[in-house]
């Protein structure tokens, strides 16, 4: 009986994990939040004016935007999925969607990836 009842558990989880897998939409989303966030604070910083951390905001989340509409692709593993984009020859992993959530780098991963001739002048 025990054995059953774990199955059928184990069974429903894997069900509500297909149910609950991010689209491709949401992914792009939840990666244009973090650059979003990360282009208005470092031009915050850099100039100290909020309104051009607005537009840069604004600017780089378009041109991002369109980055991946067109490099974005999808990894269906069924249960859950991932996103990546190809980079220097390499497919980059950009982000995992499970459980209707879509867990991506954050402003630090971004910091540390930039060229250093893209990084602001606070950060050296």
């Amino acid at each position: 009986m025990k054995k059953l009842l774990s199955l059928i558990v184990l069974l429903l989880v894997a069900i509500l994990m297909v149910l609950t897998r991010p689209t491709l939409e949401e992914h792009k989303a939840a990666m244009l939040d973090v650059i979003g966030d990360f282009a208005e604070e470092e031009t915050r910083q850099s100039l100290g004016i909020n309104l051009f951390g607005r537009v840069g905001r604004d600017i780089m989340s378009k041109t991002i935007g369109l980055l991946l509409d067109t490099q974005l692709k999808e990894h269906n593993y069924y249960l859950f999925n991932t996103t990546s984009i190809e980079y220097q020859d390499k497919d980059q992993l950009l982000s995992v969607g499970i459980f209707g959530h879509v867990f991506t780098f954050d402003k630090e991963m971004l910091r540390e990836k930039l060229p250093p001739e893209l990084k602001g002048s606070s950060r050296e």
